[in-house]
């Protein structure tokens, strides 16, 4: 049986490195980006919430305003509850309709 020497040019080797460089950058954008919950419930900021939705937080700020968006107001922060704003959308969500005769 014919030995041979591994090095970190060997294919496999190589191969198997460059996997646990991408888990490794994977697991430090998770930790990176990790929020805990607050009893069960995800909580979002201002400038969070405004990336999410694609809005600016001045349209949230009008939103809340408008009383179409539920909030928590701590020491001049805002928060939203992940759950609350689920509601609103599927509250908001219109659906298109077909029409009579013709799909869609």
């Amino acid at each position: 049986m014919e030995e041979r020497i591994l090095t970190l040019n060997d294919e496999v080797i190589a191969g198997t490195l460059e996997y646990l460089r991408k888990a490794s950058r994977k697991a430090d954008a998770l930790m990176e980006n990790y929020k805990p919950v607050f009893n069960g419930e995800r909580l979002m900021t201002d400038s969070e919430l405004a990336s999410i939705l694609r809005v600016s937080p001045r349209t949230l700020r009008d939103y809340r305003n408008e009383g179409i968006l539920p909030y928590i107001r701590m020491k001049g922060n805002i928060l939203y509850r992940e759950s609350d704003i689920e509601k609103v959308l599927k509250t908001n969500e219109h659906r298109a309709a077909k029409r009579m005769g013709n799909t869609l």
